[in-house]
């Protein structure tokens, strides 16, 4: 369970890192002027480093529940990138970028990582469970 959620934040982080600049690209990188979906492509960098700071901490601490800690501290971030679109606003004119692109594809992986730490705590539950670990 542990390369689990490590790995789900790990990926997850650097592909917020990468989707808001190179991938589907924020308007601002795409040739249109800067607008609300660069401060949203912003927030996701913040977003994707906390992933990426997350995943550090379950691979390199040694302490037994890191885990499920780790898996705790990934669902707060991942609904804030799910909620970054609709606070800092983006374009919703269906030929820019950031409609097309950015934001479902970050909503898309928000969800997907939400549901992987759900399950991922819920193993680590069992399994605390299981061998009568508090």
């Amino acid at each position: 369970m542990k390369k689990l959620v490590s790995l789900t934040a790990l990926v997850i982080g650097v592909l917020f890192f990468l989707f808001p600049r190179y991938i589907l690209p924020a308007c601002e990188y795409a040739g249109y002027p800067r607008m609300h979906c660069s401060d949203t492509a912003q927030g996701e960098y913040m977003v994707g480093a906390g992933l990426i700071v997350v995943s550090g901490m379950t691979f390199f601490v040694k302490w037994k529940k890191m885990p499920l800690v780790s898996a705790i501290l990934s669902i707060p971030l991942f609904c804030l990138a799910f909620w970054l679109p609709n606070y800092f606003g983006y374009c919703h004119s269906p030929k820019m970028p950031c409609t097309y692109g950015k934001v479902p594809a970050v909503r898309l992986f928000s969800t997907i990582g939400i549901l992987i730490m759900l399950g991922a705590i819920f193993g680590i539950a069992q399994s605390y469970r299981k061998k009568g670990n508090p």
